[in-house]
């Protein structure tokens, strides 16, 4: 015989429930989702795309951005040649001679101790900024000069050193229309080396 569970013959109430009737929607095969949702990213295989494209582009224009860079900074070197030598000519009108090579080009910026120099113009023939290279470091200057010139002014270009680079690096007021020629190195011909 089967016994019964005591807890089953107490009474139960019954309690009324409510009947919610629920409006009757189809339902959607995409599971909530709109139909464009699904092609709003971007799959891994058309970001890869990009970046391979980005990078053939930076490696074509990057090194053309560069050369330009250093030639934008010959001819600044070339220009800042230009205009001391013409602040030289000045000071040689102003003074009838150049400033000797101890002198260098700084007596275009301050009165040198000379007592023959009558005529020095008061505040300069140039500002002070002006005696570097666009690669930081100082002018060159020797008088008298070894290149057919009056006076060699010159910048070593990129390596700043002397005897650190080929001739054609040596960006002097004898080699201006960008060809390179003049022979040697000016200061160790300057020097007697």
């Amino acid at each position: 015989m089967i016994s019964r569970h005591p807890a089953s013959s107490h009474s139960i109430r019954s309690t009324p429930m409510r009947t919610v009737q629920l409006a009757r929607t189809p339902v959607s095969r995409t599971c909530g989702r709109t139909p464009w949702s699904r092609a709003a990213g971007f799959t891994l295989i058309e970001i890869m795309v990009v970046v391979v494209i980005i990078g053939l582009l930076a490696a074509v224009i990057i090194p053309n951005v560069f050369h330009n860079v250093e030639e934008a900074r010959v001819a600044k070197a070339r220009q800042d040649i230009q205009a001391l030598t013409t602040a030289l000519t000045m000071y040689r009108l102003d003074n009838f001679k150049y400033p000797s090579t101890d002198q260098g080009l700084s007596a275009l910026v301050e009165r040198p101790a000379d007592p023959s120099l009558k005529n020095w113009r008061p505040g300069g023939y140039i500002q002070q900024g002006s005696l570097k290279d666009p690669w930081g470091n100082e002018y060159q200057y020797v008088f008298p000069g070894t290149h057919g010139r009056d006076f060699d002014l010159f910048s070593f270009g990129e390596n700043g050193q002397e005897g650190g680079g080929d001739a054609s690096s040596v960006i002097g007021n004898w080699n201006l229309d960008g060809s390179g020629s003049g022979g040697g190195n000016p200061a160790t011909a300057a020097s007697g080396r």
